[in-house]
């Protein structure tokens, strides 16, 4: 534990000690929430990488909160319950039309995603990788829709999707990252935090390459790291401040507010489910020759041509 300490130390001393702009503190989504929204877009833009930043947000908290079981029933740290994301559709930014991104691109991230465009413009659809069962991957985890849960313990705290069966650990033990020579690169890569009266800070690193959603929405590489803040707004309301970087696609750092609304389960209806997009014919892809995909059959239909506008189902 001392060596994974200090291997994190030795990686943050670039951090900066005084901030132009310093808002460590959780601002409100009220009337002036594009002022607020602008301030924590400039407050990012001050740190060189996500990890500079989380170094920060961690001094700043003096190593944040140690928590105890008996906390958990406290209101700031009591998520249970069935949760679906409150808005956003396909847009990353929930505050604008899918079509649209606050994204400062790089040049080589703005024709990446001019190509996608082009793309759905050519053909009227698109491959989706979700199509074949791969996961949504992160950041764009945070798009998606249907069920999700949140479990809330001194050390961890599990964040769930029902989309493939996805969670996302956060370690908030004191361990640092893996060490980059037992690391490697995955759909929801390494994340740790720390708690701060009652908000949770988090840096990912080690992840892998994807878009922020299907559509016109732009894509992250595999250098991307992020800088979380979750917070319980209200009894059944979870919002998340998001720091996006990416060198490879993001002239500065994305930021935007997530959130979370949980839903009326009074009779314990809702649950969480195990999901495999492989286990009917409903979800039979075909991937056509111009790259877009297709479903190939539907059990809840009688004539899948008549229901399809696409002449290559039958």
């Amino acid at each position: 534990m001392l060596l994974r300490k200090l291997v994190f130390t030795t990686l943050v001393l670039a951090a900066p000690t005084a901030l132009a702009q310093d808002y460590t503190g959780w601002l409100d989504k009220d009337a002036d929430w594009a002022a607020s929204k602008a301030r924590l877009q400039a407050f990012g833009e001050q740190f060189d990488s996500a990890l500079s930043m989380y170094d920060f947000l961690y001094r700043q908290a003096r190593g944040g909160d140690s928590l105890t079981w008996e906390q958990m029933q406290q209101p700031a740290y009591d998520w249970r319950g069935i949760y679906t994301r409150t808005g956003g559709g396909l847009s990353f930014d929930p505050d604008i039309r899918a079509n649209e991104t606050t994204a400062q691109l790089t040049p080589e991230g703005a024709a990446v995603r001019q190509t996608k465009i082009d793309r759905i413009l050519e053909t009227g659809g698109e491959y989706d990788p979700i199509s074949d069962c791969r996961p949504p991957g992160f950041p764009r985890w945070a798009t998606e829709p249907f069920l999700h849960e949140f479990i809330v313990t001194p050390d961890q705290t599990w964040l769930i999707n029902e989309m493939v069966n996805d969670i996302r650990r956060v370690y908030t033990d004191g361990s640092a990252h893996t060490l980059p020579e037992d690391a490697y690169a995955s759909a929801n890569g390494d994340t740790i935090g720390f708690w701060q009266d009652g908000m949770l800070v988090t840096h990912t690193m080690y992840l892998l390459s994807g878009q922020y959603q299907r559509g016109t929405q732009p894509d992250y590489s595999d250098q991307v790291e992020v800088v979380e803040r979750w917070k319980k707004v209200d009894g059944i309301t979870l919002e998340a401040d998001y720091w996006v970087f990416d060198p490879v696609n993001l002239a500065e750092p994305w930021y935007s507010r997530q959130s979370w609304t949980e839903l009326d389960n009074d009779d314990n209806y809702l649950r969480l489910r195990y999901w495999d997009c492989r286990e009917n014919q409903n979800n039979d892809i075909l991937q056509k020759d111009d790259g877009t995909s297709q479903f190939l059959d539907f059990d809840f239909v009688d004539d899948d041509a008549a229901a399809s506008s696409d002449n290559e189902i039958q």
